[in-house]
C-alpha cells in the first residue's frame, strides 16, 4: 500500500527546503544585489541560479549552502 501523497502549499517539508520558494527562484531569480540570501530554497537550484546569472553576464558567481537556504554571491 502507497502512502498518500503530502500536499505541496509552500510549507516547510520535513527536509526544510519549500517547494514554492525553490520554484519562484527558478522562475524569477532577483538579481538586483548581491549577496541574494533566498531561504528555504533547495540546494539542487544552485545549478540553475549560477547557469541564469553566467548567461545574463555575471562573473565570479558562487552559491553557498546554509542551514536556512542558499546564499547567491556575483559580481557584474
Amino acid at each position: 500500500m502507497r502512502p498518500a501523497p503530502r500536499p505541496t502549499t509552500g510549507r516547510l517539508n520535513l527536509t526544510g527546503y519549500s517547494l514554492r520558494a525553490t520554484w519562484r527562484v527558478l522562475r524569477t531569480l532577483p538579481i538586483t544585489h548581491f549577496p541574494l540570501i533566498l531561504p528555504g530554497v533547495h540546494p539542487l537550484a544552485s545549478f540553475f541560479i549560477l547557469r541564469r546569472l553566467k548567461g545574463l553576464g555575471f562573473s565570479s558567481c558562487r552559491v553557498v549552502t546554509s542551514e536556512n537556504g542558499l546564499v547567491v554571491h556575483a559580481h557584474r
